[in-house]
């Protein structure tokens, strides 16, 4: 649906896009091992109903984080925004996630 009408530029991407989309021998987006162990805090808005990215992907990844001994990330799960919610109100969104890093905003359940 991307390459017949609603994005005319990337018809020319298309056939690209197909070569990539079967390749199967990618290697690992994520080094395991270090996310597991992350001490770096970290604080993420997932958009309960975004139409790119899965939101139980997002949280499957999210639960890696930290899990062995580091510091596990602070999600904010809304409906109240898109995929764009960072270009439609990103200093609300930004000032949220800084805050439940500090503890002044309480992180939903």
């Amino acid at each position: 649906w991307m390459f017949s009408g609603d994005y005319p530029k990337l018809k020319e991407l298309e056939k690209l896009a197909m070569v990539l989309a079967k390749k199967t021998d990618w290697s690992p987006l994520y080094d395991i091992a270090k996310l597991q162990t992350c001490r770096v805090p970290t604080a993420a808005a997932v958009y309960h109903e975004d139409i790119y990215v899965e939101r139980e992907l997002t949280e499957e990844t999210a639960s890696i984080i930290g899990s062995k001994g580091g510091v596990k990330p602070k999600l904010w799960v809304t409906n109240e925004y898109q995929h764009s919610g960072l270009r439609d109100d990103g200093d609300r969104i930004f000032a949220r996630l800084l805050g439940m890093l500090a503890g002044t905003v309480s992180v939903p359940s």
